[in-house]
């Protein structure tokens, strides 16, 4: 999992830095120094998890949460704000700007790790249940084509079938039965393949979890 710490303190940076290192949890911790770094660190490396320091010069934490929100890209990103205030109006401004949690200086190791560990957590269950809905898309769009195309082309060969089956022994070599018969195997290879889209299992794009099938 990656985590961006933001904080415009050398200090600040590198003590939370040391702090996610030993959880042993394996975290990727990249650092920047602005929210204008921030941002362009998070355009080109998106982290799983951002700690933000809420007072900085220039853009402060609420503005880069702010903009994160507003991201389709970025606004399932979980934002923990680092912060020494404690004032209530502070921690609603932080809410309503898009965070997700506070931690408040001074810290504890050990609540660093829980909380960066639940929020990250929130984000996989997140991802996965926009995932399914995803996937409830593709099959409602496979069936709905399937069925668009499956109803016209069954139509024309049955309309095919019936003007073969008119055509008197001594015709059938004719050139026009002819293009007919070659025109209605096309047709009944098409429809073959779109059957077969029946067969396609939603579960092949999640692993072998087994959620639903066509």
């Amino acid at each position: 999992m990656k985590a961006l710490i933001v904080d415009d303190s050398i200090t600040g940076r590198m003590l939370l830095r040391e702090v996610l290192l030993g959880a042993h949890a394996g975290y990727e911790v990249s650092l920047a120094e602005s929210g204008a770094d921030a941002l362009a660190k998070i355009t080109a490396n998106r982290p799983d998890i951002i700690l933000l320091d809420v007072m900085m010069p220039g853009m402060d934490g609420f503005e880069v949460c702010r903009i994160l929100k507003a991201d389709k890209k970025t606004e399932i990103i979980p934002v923990l704000f680092i912060t020494a205030m404690e004032s209530v109006q502070g921690m609603i401004q932080g809410f309503q700007a898009g965070a997700a949690d506070y931690i408040t200086k001074p810290f504890l190791a050990e609540e660093v790790w829980a909380r960066v560990a639940a929020h990250l957590r929130i984000k996989i269950a997140e991802e996965e249940r926009q995932q399914i809905g995803n996937l409830e898309a593709i099959k409602n769009m496979v069936v709905t084509y399937n069925h668009n195309m499956n109803q016209p082309l069954m139509a024309a060969i049955t309309y095919l079938e019936l003007l073969l089956a008119k055509t008197e022994e001594g015709d059938n070599r004719h050139p026009t039965i002819l293009k007919a018969k070659g025109e209605m195997g096309k047709i009944a290879a098409i429809l073959k393949k779109i059957q077969e889209l029946e067969k396609l299992k939603v579960v092949d794009y999640v692993g072998d979890v087994k959620m639903f099938d066509l």
